[in-house]
């Protein structure tokens, strides 16, 4: 066989094995990957007696980060466990007029508190376009839902005893209700980028050591820069 038959041989072997990789890959592709993970990163507020005027967001802005893990239930709807973290802190203590101070010193209620929170919730989601396939979804996407979770919130507490400035440490667990929405953007066939916000309703007024001042529990709110991978379904092997 002369060398230009070997070489027209060769590249007819390759291109065949070309096409048949790339019509593997289009078929795997179009399995659908219904499990996904995200990790989130942003900043958070409290809303709280002692935590400042929260209608003009004279509060203070602190870190917020999230990982998720989702699995979608239908062409509409997923279930989502999400693990945060939020850092909280209050207003400092000149902020606030002698009155009030005073009203708080007396009844000893925490003028600062600065505290760190970390929760799980489990939610259902519901997307405004329908998704059969991670491969055919909308390049951009709208969702939102509520579910319930529990907050543990580690908070150190300033309080006024005896004219002395107190520290006192203490821990509470709370639950809350999450309602979250977010806008997300595809980045490609198997990742998106999105931007979320999330309300956490607690169930208390004492989370920052203060309570009574205000009309509400304490709640949190944050948002975030999302990240999410669409993940290859797991097969058993036998």
């Amino acid at each position: 066989m002369k060398i230009h038959q070997i070489f027209a041989l060769l590249t007819v072997c390759l291109l065949f094995f070309n096409q048949q990789l790339s019509a593997q890959n289009f078929y795997k592709e179009h399995i659908p990957r219904d499990y996904y993970y995200q990790a989130g990163l942003g900043l958070g507020i409290m809303y709280a007696d002692n935590a400042g005027r929260f209608r003009a967001l004279d509060v203070k802005f602190n870190p917020s980060l999230s990982l998720t893990i989702g699995r979608k239930l239908n062409n509409l709807i997923d279930l989502r466990a999400y693990l945060g973290y939020q850092h909280t802190r209050s207003q400092d203590m000149n902020y606030f007029n002698s009155q009030v101070t005073d009203l708080w010193k007396e009844t000893q209620q925490a003028i600062m508190n600065q505290g760190n929170g970390v929760y799980v919730d489990l939610m259902p989601t519901l997307h405004l376009f329908k998704n059969n396939n991670h491969t055919f979804r909308k390049t951009i996407d709208l969702y939102g839902g509520a579910g319930l979770g529990l907050l543990m919130h580690f908070n150190k507490e300033t309080k006024i005893i005896n004219e002395n400035l107190a520290l006192e440490n203490k821990t509470k667990i709370e639950g809350y209700v999450p309602i979250r929405g977010g806008i997300s953007y595809k980045l490609g066939l198997n990742a998106d980028i999105a931007l979320e916000g999330t309300l956490m309703l607690t169930f208390s007024d004492e989370l920052d050591g203060n309570k009574g001042f205000n009309r509400f529990n304490d709640h949190l709110l944050n948002g975030q820069i999302v990240y999410r991978r669409y993940l290859s379904n797991i097969k058993p092997t036998y």
